[in-house]
C-alpha cells in the first residue's frame, strides 16, 4: 500500500493552501473539506482555530482531500465546475434541483469514489482520528462510505449553506451542525435523526465577531474617511463581479470603493489595467488575509450570496447588497437572507444607483438590516460549533471560557 503522508498547510501569496508532506500519527480530530469554492475550507479553518484556541491538548488537523490524494483530477473537476457555473449555469441548477431531496445517484457516487476517494482509507488509516468533521458534501459522502464498512471513528457533518441539499444527508452521520432552524427541519425531512442535529450557525473565524473602531481600521489600511462600499465575488471572484465594479465607477467622487477579487487573477489584472478604475477613491486587491479589516472599513458590502461571506458580513453587522448567484445553493442562500431582512437583492444597475443615492442622503436608511443582523447575531455564538465538536470526543466545553473569543456589543 502506498503511503499517504499528512498534509501540512501553509498559504501562498494568493491564499491557496500549499500542501507539503510529512509524517503523521494518530489524531483526535480530522477536518476534511474540498476546494469547490473557498467557503467550505474557511469553515473548517474556523473550527480548527477555535479548537486550538480552546484546548491546545487536542490534536486537530485539516485536509482538502481531493487536492492531497488526487491533485490532478481535483483540478480538472474544479475547473469543470467553474466552467459550468460560468457558461452553462442552467445545467448546475437542473442538477441541484433534481437531487435536492435525495442523495447522489449511484453513477455519480461511483464517479466521486473513483475520482477523488480511492485512497481515502489510507488517509484515515494514517491519521487514525477519533472524529472526522466534514464541511463539504463530497467529503462527507466519502467518509460515510468508510463508516458503512465498519470503521470506528465518529462523523460530524457541518452544513455550510443556508439550505440542506439531499447530498448532505447520510445515515452514518453521528452529528450535523447546521446554520439555522429551517435547515434542521430540512434535514429531518431528508430522514436525519432530529437528536443528531444541532443549530450552531456557520463556523466563522472569531475575528469577524470582534468590534473595532472603523476610523482606526481605515487609517491602518491607508483608506480615506469616506462612505465606503466593499465589492466581493467570494473567494473566486465570481458572479458577474466585473460588471458591478464598473457600474460603481460613476460614484467614485462621492464614496470609497474597495474591490476584492479573491483568487481570480484574471479579473484582478483586468480591473487594475482599466484606466476608469485608476482613482484615489478606488482600491483593488486580490486575495487578502485581513478580510475582517476590510469588512470593518466598509459601510456596505456588495457580493454574491455565498453563505460564508454573508455570515462574516452579518457578524460584522454590514448591510448586504446581493447580485448574481451560483445556481442552486446560492439562490437558496439569497432567498433566506432577503426573506429574513438580512440583505437586499439588486434588481439591476438603476436599482443600485437608487440605493447608493439614498444611502449618501441618509446613512441610517439601512438601520432595519443592521437590526435584523444584530438579532440574528445574538442567536449564534462563534464558539458554538467548536463546543459541539469537542463534546463529541468528550472534551469539556467549559474550556472555551479561556479561549479568548469575545463578541463585541455593536
Amino acid at each position: 500500500m502506498a503511503q499517504v503522508a499528512r498534509p501540512r498547510a501553509s498559504l501562498a501569496e494568493d491564499g491557496w493552501p500549499v500542501h507539503t508532506l510529512d509524517s503523521a500519527g494518530k489524531c483526535d480530530i480530522l477536518l476534511v473539506s474540498e476546494n469547490f469554492g473557498t467557503g467550505h475550507t474557511r469553515a473548517a479553518e474556523a473550527i480548527l482555530r477555535g479548537i486550538r484556541s480552546a484546548n491546545a491538548g487536542v490534536d486537530v488537523r485539516l485536509v482538502e482531500i481531493g487536492r492531497v490524494l488526487r491533485p490532478r483530477m481535483n483540478r480538472l473537476l474544479v475547473d469543470s465546475y467553474l466552467g459550468i457555473i460560468r457558461k452553462t449555469p442552467f445545467i448546475w441548477r437542473a442538477f441541484y434541483g433534481w437531487h435536492r431531496e435525495k442523495s447522489f445517484p449511484r453513477s455519480l457516487q461511483s464517479f466521486i469514489r473513483y475520482a477523488l476517494y480511492t485512497r481515502l482509507a489510507e488517509l484515515i488509516t494514517l491519521h487514525r482520528p477519533r472524529l472526522v468533521v466534514s464541511t463539504h458534501p463530497f467529503a462527507a459522502f466519502g467518509v460515510a462510505r468508510l463508516k458503512e464498512q465498519g470503521w470506528g471513528f465518529k462523523l460530524c457533518t457541518v452544513i455550510t449553506d443556508f439550505s440542506a441539499h439531499g447530498s448532505w444527508a447520510h445515515p452514518q452521520t453521528d452529528r450535523y451542525l447546521v446554520p439555522a432552524d429551517h435547515v434542521r427541519n430540512q434535514l429531518i425531512r431528508l430522514g436525519a435523526d432530529p437528536e443528531r442535529i444541532i443549530v450552531t450557525g456557520i463556523p466563522t473565524d472569531p475575528v469577524f465577531w470582534e468590534e473595532e473602531d472603523q476610523a482606526e481600521v481605515r487609517r491602518r489600511l491607508g483608506l480615506r474617511q469616506l462612505p465606503t462600499v466593499l465589492i466581493m465575488g467570494g473567494g473566486l471572484g465570481l458572479g458577474g463581479m466585473e460588471q458591478w465594479v464598473k457600474t460603481m465607477v460613476k460614484w467614485r467622487n462621492h464614496m470609497q470603493i474597495l474591490v476584492v477579487t479573491g483568487r481570480n487573477r484574471q479579473l484582478y489584472r483586468s480591473l487594475v489595467s482599466d484606466p476608469m478604475l485608476d482613482h484615489p477613491n478606488i482600491r483593488i486587491t486580490g486575495y487578502i488575509q485581513s478580510l475582517s479589516e476590510w469588512m470593518e472599513a466598509a459601510d456596505l458590502i456588495l457580493t454574491k450570496p455565498g453563505a460564508m461571506t454573508c455570515t462574516e458580513a452579518i457578524a460584522k453587522v454590514k448591510p448586504l447588497l446581493l447580485y448574481g448567484t451560483i445556481p442552486g445553493h446560492e439562490e437558496k442562500n439569497g432567498q433566506f437572507l432577503t426573506r429574513n431582512g438580512l440583505a437586499l437583492r439588486l434588481e439591476g444597475e438603476d436599482h443600485l444607483d437608487e440605493i447608493l443615492d439614498r444611502f449618501l442622503s441618509n446613512p441610517e436608511c439601512f438601520s432595519p438590516i443592521r437590526q435584523a443582523m444584530l438579532e440574528w447575531r445574538r442567536k449564534i455564538h462563534p464558539s458554538r460549533s467548536v463546543e459541539a465538536v469537542l463534546q463529541m470526543i468528550g472534551e469539556s466545553p467549559s474550556r472555551l471560557s479561556a479561549s479568548g473569543i469575545h463578541v463585541g456589543r455593536r
